[in-house]
């Protein structure tokens, strides 16, 4: 694979579809090193890219060609914030979903993306009430739906209000099952059967409920390959919790073990912000977890 923190610039004025497609192209290669191992892995790649960004928006194109390329810069500035937020540096973060908003303003389905996203940062910092905002916004797409619905439950989970959160979460469920799955865009592909199953075993374990949730997180488990390595680790810390929460403290320490080697495998400040409850809950009863 090329190297995805290089990018040309465009050798004329005036630009085309092509151009375009290396940008969306190599922001693809990114966020599959997003996924497999973490925002810092790739952050300052996405970063850097936003230069030669800049320079293809100052040439010439046709309407056709100069959307798509709006909405590429866009996702490029969508993952520039998401993997800020994941490398710990929510200032930037922000700034680049305010920029990636801008740019996306004629395109529905990343604003909502985007939207999403910058609703997770309130959520992983304490805020679900400012979280429900942005996953209330709403969606026209059936598979966007079930992304803000899957968190919209997730946020309502943190609030401890169980029926509102099990009602998101089976829009989120209804919406999955309408979606659209043959034509999913980069931003969203993430969210598959099992990513939905993940967030069920993550909104359940929540909640306290962890007979609904260890099942749900060990097939997340099971199904989620390498390339999602980070999310793989989110449910395994996850199912260490549920065992803590049972008194099942053998299967705890060796799951949040399993946890805590995956996490030194990753350049993600989340995983270990998500880790750091668990190792406390860990180590009020004496595990090590090591």
């Amino acid at each position: 694979m090329a190297d995805p923190a290089y990018f040309p610039p465009p050798h004329s004025s005036r630009i085309g579809a092509s151009d375009v497609e290396q940008l969306e192209s190599q922001t693809r290669s990114l966020r599959s090193v997003d996924y497999q191992y973490g925002g810092g892995a790739c952050r300052d790649a996405v970063v850097v890219r936003i230069y030669w960004a800049q320079q293809l928006l100052a040439a010439e194109a046709s309407d056709g060609v100069r959307a798509r390329l709006l909405s590429a810069v866009a996702d490029l500035h969508n993952l520039a914030g998401w993997t800020s937020f994941d490398s710990g540096q929510v200032g930037a973060a922000y700034h680049h979903f305010d920029r990636a908003l801008d740019f996306a303003r004629h395109d529905e389905d990343l604003t909502t993306n985007i939207v999403y996203r910058r609703g997770r940062v309130h959520l992983h910092h304490g805020a679900p009430g400012d979280a429900l905002a942005y996953f209330q916004r709403g969606a026209f797409a059936p598979l966007a739906a079930s992304i803000m619905y899957a968190n919209e439950a997730w946020a309502y989970a943190h609030q401890a209000r169980s029926a509102e959160a099990l009602r998101a979460l089976g829009k989120a469920q209804d919406s999955f099952a309408s979606a659209d799955l043959a034509h999913v865009p980069d931003w969203a592909r993430f969210h598959d059967e099992t990513d939905l199953t993940a967030m069920t075993g993550t909104i359940h374990t929540e909640l306290g409920d962890t007979r609904a949730a260890i099942p749900a997180l060990r097939s997340a488990i099971e199904n989620f390959g390498p390339a999602m390595a980070r999310s793989r680790t989110f449910c395994l810390i996850s199912l260490a919790t549920c065992h803590f929460l049972d008194g099942d403290f053998d299967e705890g320490q060796a799951v949040g073990t399993r946890a805590v080697r995956a996490a030194e495998e990753l350049k993600s400040e989340r995983v270990w912000d998500r880790i750091r409850p668990m190792a406390q809950a860990a180590a009020v009863r004496g595990i090590t977890l090591r």
